[in-house]
């Protein structure tokens, strides 16, 4: 196991003090807030600490726009 410590973290409930973090086999296996005592043996992450965001951003409007945007010609260049 290894465990983080945050001194600000963002949970499903909102902003937290004091917050341990503890990943078992690369999984989070439990989340503690409230105590500045659960900093204990934990790696102390700066600042506040937010979950990962997924890039879920796409490119597959540029499908659509294959082939309209150069009518008189040009490449993908001229036209970006």
């Amino acid at each position: 196991m290894t465990a983080y410590f945050a001194e600000h973290a963002w949970l499903p409930t909102g902003p937290h003090r004091n917050v341990r973090l503890e990943v078992t086999d690369g999984r989070w296996s439990a989340i503690h807030a409230g105590d500045a005592a659960l900093a204990t043996g934990a790696v102390r992450l700066p600042g506040m600490v937010f979950p990962g965001l997924a890039n879920a951003h796409s490119h597959a409007f540029h499908r659509a726009l294959r082939g309209r945007t150069h009518d008189g010609g040009g490449t993908f260049w001229t036209w970006r």
